[in-house]
């Protein structure tokens, strides 16, 4: 490992350090050992049940695969491969490495060993489905069962399996007919003999040969240190592959942005319009309608003509008020009643429709009939009882005086009657919202907005001047290189529109948005040569 890379990697790691040029020194080291090219696709921010990282996604130029270098912040956190990559898979593997990181020697005599490991889990038979299959079900098994009991065969009392195992295999048996005899997995039965040949001084290769192992199983199997073989393993213990954990990929500023760009976008055919839609929030909005519920996919526009309209019958926090994104039940029910005589639009608020206490309070908003009472069940600090009251002034005055009895403290009804008109926005679908509670759906007047695919494209076109594609290049998804091309954009959108993307059944399912836009136009740039094959992975 040369000097300057190493320095480099040391000034990768410290405060506002370059975390992507970093990212591309080691995939390009790890590509001329792989025999591989990997071209950057895209920066990625991404949470699994471990945290928050930001990596640098790579995707070969000959292959499927691909290889994420992940960052939490600037500190290097793991490597993730993927062995048939889409925009829809969870990575196949995650690496991880012990008392070592970028900036330092150790790390950079791991890369060998890095790259050695990748190209033993890129060069894995994946139609053998059989061998895949063994290795799922021994990943977790305890090796103690293995050494625990004394078992016994044709006679003859052995310690343990492990010893049965041995003394077949001198016996000449084969993988198979041992692990008949045996009752083990013919990995386990690998990894046996592994330590016992490393034991007989067998060399990390030899034993490969002998068993139909890699050499990285080898070396995991025995532990094995430095020992002048002919096979150099002097860090492969501080390697750790786990496999690939389940995640989400958030979605970057500028996808964001180009999302709302879209979205605040008249349609370009005057046909397509949400004119339905716009009747009813009037409706709302002239206290003729005091429940709305639409539904439907994202990123189309439903929340700007929501808002277009009511701010053409008042202003915002005088008239109307909007709440957007994670609420709770409790926080819902405060909202309703600090909100009680206005319009509230609760909009993308969908994980209130996972929990039944918030559904029961939103059950009360949009009921549809003139007295819409809405209580709170559950005791709570704080909470005033008012049940034998049905009007809101006295409901106020009581909170008042509990409020002076308390030292100040606010007192918020367990019980009053909402006098507005409630929009609850959601991107489930309408059946969606059906499966989890019925009764949402008969209470008050609900839009299922279904656009068709074609629908959906004349909306992108409409906004195809001003869209712009950025790479990113910092770990806190800043907009990063501006790689917008005209033509290539020309060439993005005609291929999207197209009946070979939109009617090919791989497309059929899918909400075709902004996002997809993004993800084909990168993959056009980054993988010319092969960015139609991969194009029907796009989405999610």
């Amino acid at each position: 490992m040369n000097k300057t890379f190493s320095s480099f990697l040391t000034e990768a790691t410290v405060s506002g350090g370059d975390t992507f040029r970093a990212s591309t020194k080691i995939i390009d080291f790890l590509s001329k050992k792989m025999g591989q090219t990997y071209v950057n696709l895209d920066g990625q921010k991404y949470t699994n049940n471990s945290g928050s990282y930001f990596g640098f996604l790579f995707v070969s130029q000959t292959d499927n695969s691909a290889i994420r270098i992940n960052w939490e912040g600037n500190k290097f956190h793991s490597i993730n491969f993927w062995l048939d990559w889409d925009y829809t898979k969870d990575p196949s593997k995650e690496i991880f490495v012990k008392d070592a990181e970028p900036g330092k020697s150790s790390f950079a005599k791991l890369l060998p060993d890095i790259a050695a490991v990748l190209k033993d889990i890129n060069s894995f038979d994946g139609d053998n489905e059989e061998e895949q299959a063994e290795d799922t079900e021994t990943e977790d098994l305890d090796e103690s069962l293995l050494t625990e009991r004394k078992v016994e065969y044709e006679g003859q009392l052995y310690d343990n399996k492990s010893a049965l195992v041995v003394k077949l295999y001198e016996d000449d048996k084969d993988l198979q007919e041992i692990s008949n005899i045996v009752q083990l997995n013919k990995k386990y039965i690998k990894h046996i003999l592994a330590r016992y040949l490393y034991s007989k001084q067998g060399t990390v290769s030899e034993i490969a040969t002998a068993l139909g192992l890699t050499n990285q199983e080898v070396r995991e199997a025995v532990g094995a240190e430095d020992n002048g073989d002919d096979t150099e393993i002097p860090h492969s213990e501080k390697i750790k592959v786990l496999r690939g954990a389940k995640e989400t990929v958030v979605l970057t500023n500028s996808i964001k942005k180009g999302e709302e760009v879209l979205e605040k976008t008249e349609y370009a055919d005057p046909d397509i319009v949400f004119d339905e839609i716009d009747s009813y929030v009037t409706m709302a909005a002239k206290e003729l309608l005091p429940a709305l519920l639409i539904t439907g996919q994202g990123g189309i526009g439903k929340s700007y003509n929501v808002e277009k309209i009511l701010d053409q019958y008042g202003k915002r926090h005088e008239t109307w008020e909007r709440v957007k994104g994670k609420s709770s039940a409790a926080a819902m029910y405060n909202t309703l009643w600090y909100n009680r005589n206005k319009i509230v639009v609760f909009d993308d608020c969908d994980s209130v429709l996972k929990d039944p206490d918030a559904i029961n309070v939103l059950k009360g908003a949009l009921d549809s009939s003139n007295f819409r009472e809405i209580s709170w069940a559950t005791k709570g600090e704080g909470l005033v009882y008012t049940l034998d009251l049905d009007d809101n002034e006295e409901i106020a005055q009581r909170c008042q005086e509990w409020s002076q009895d308390h030292h100040g403290k606010e007192g918020i009804p367990n019980h009053f009657i909402f006098e507005g008109e409630v929009i609850f926005i959601s991107n489930l679908k309408k059946a969606e919202i059906y499966k989890r509670d019925s009764a949402l759906l008969t209470r008050c007047t609900c839009i299922d907005v279904v656009l068709s695919a074609q629908g959906v494209m004349k909306r992108i076109e409409t906004v195809l001047p001003y869209i712009k594609v950025y790479k990113a290049m910092g770990a806190r998804g800043s907009e990063g290189k501006d790689i917008t091309d005209e033509e290539i954009k020309k060439e993005v959108f005609e291929f999207m529109n197209s009946d070979e993307f939109l009617k090919d059944p791989r497309v059929r399912g899918k909400d075709l948005n902004f996002r997809v836009f993004d993800q084909l136009y990168k993959l056009r740039v980054g993988l010319p040569d092969k960015w139609k094959k991969l194009a029907y992975s796009c989405g999610g």
